[in-house]
């Protein structure tokens, strides 16, 4: 089997991070992958590695920030159309089997699917629906009506996405699949900040952004702070400018300079993960939530926000805690639940890692979407 992946960057998070999974397992099951990219980027040395074909074609997003004027928006939809004809030309010479494009961010793979006359498939890791600020440049409404017509099945990371999309897309055209997860990173436990061993350590892996909810986890270490407990944040995330000066302003109103500890951008957020007593997930809504197994498969106690596919992953009292999001007293007494039980803290990880390793396994990933695929190349679905 011959399969063109289409990715919105070559960049390495999370979408591009289950891609390489995906592409990792189809590569073991014997099938043939040539990937495009809109540019260069960190992704394609993984790609190298492996072996895996790519192709760098100039194509662009067909969301963007809404207020941009009709005329942008008019000749962003004509370039996709002739990014489309290229690719579908690369598509026709390479004589694939299916087009799978890997995020809704970009519609150039689906186009050149029609056009090539070659099977499509959707995999949606985003919510379209969950950011005031995205519109796309054909409207929601068509742009579902493009996903569910342009696509042999369409693949979701959660029932949290498929329940977003299902106000236009049927819930029987579309599969949940849970991605697989790999913790990587160099298995470096050397303290990474001078802290004293009793300090109990909480990390948020994730941009600076308001959605991540860092801001509700400084307000619950604020809280927990001032009940006595000796706690640290470790935030780990690039940044959006103006929001960490409000988070940076924040922790100065709590007087927590030198408990709240911003770390930017790491290639190695894994060994921020191994170093925490317990990972936080603040985020307003996850669509999968990558990070949340992550610390899983750590061996670390997860509190996290019980909305969307965080909710999915966590099993309250079994395989982590959650909260109430928008309820920083509620996260604080769960931290300090965690502070004041070694044992419950074990309890949790390892439940937690023995879940997460056993469920979301390459092989076990690999092999299902292998097998929806291989029933579209059989003309079965």
């Amino acid at each position: 089997m011959r399969i063109c992946f289409v990715s919105h960057t070559a960049r390495r998070n999370g979408a591009e991070l289950a891609l390489l999974e995906l592409l990792q397992g189809l590569h073991e099951l014997g099938v043939e992958c040539l990937v495009f990219v809109p540019k260069k980027g960190a992704l394609l040395s993984d790609l190298d590695e492996l072996g895996i074909k790519w192709r760098q074609l100039n194509y662009r997003w067909w969301w963007k920030s809404k207020g941009k004027a009709l005329p942008l928006r008019i000749l962003r939809t004509l370039q996709g159309l002739i990014a489309a004809l290229r690719m579908a030309w690369i598509i026709r010479n390479w004589d694939c089997d299916l087009v799978y494009t890997n995020t809704i961010a970009v519609n150039t793979g689906a186009l050149a699917a029609w056009i090539a006359r070659k099977p499509h498939v959707w995999h949606l890791h985003e919510s379209a629906y969950r950011n005031a600020d995205l519109k796309f440049d054909v409207g929601e409404r068509w742009a579902a009506f493009l996903v569910d017509h342009l696509s042999a099945f369409i693949v979701v990371v959660s029932h949290s996405i498929a329940n977003d999309y299902s106000r236009y897309i049927k819930l029987e055209r579309m599969h949940v699949i849970y991605q697989s997860i790999s913790l990587g990173g160099s298995g470096d436990n050397k303290p990474y900040l001078d802290l004293n061993k009793n300090t109990f350590q909480c990390v948020v892996v994730g941009s600076l952004q308001p959605a991540k909810g860092q801001d509700e986890a400084i307000s619950a270490i604020a809280e927990v702070v001032r009940r006595g407990i000796d706690a640290h944040l470790i935030l780990v995330g690039d940044s959006q400018g103006y929001f960490r000066a409000e988070l940076k302003r924040q922790v100065a109103t709590h007087g927590l300079e030198c408990r709240v500890h911003f770390i930017g951008y790491s290639n190695d957020p894994g060994r921020f993960i191994r170093m925490a007593d317990t990972v936080l997930i603040c985020s307003q809504w996850e669509a999968f939530s990558r990070v949340t197994i992550e610390a899983m498969l750590a061996g670390k106690p997860v509190i996290g926000s019980a909305r969307g596919g965080t909710a999915e992953l966590i099993r309250n009292g079994e395989n982590g805690l959650l909260y109430e999001w928008g309820n920083h007293i509620q996260l604080a007494n769960k931290i300090q639940f965690l502070y004041e039980n070694p044992n419950e803290r074990y309890r949790l990880g390892t439940t937690a890692h023995a879940w997460a390793q056993r469920r979301f396994t390459q092989e076990r990933y690999a092999n299902e979407v292998f097998d929806l695929l291989s029933k579209v190349v059989e003309n079965k679905m």
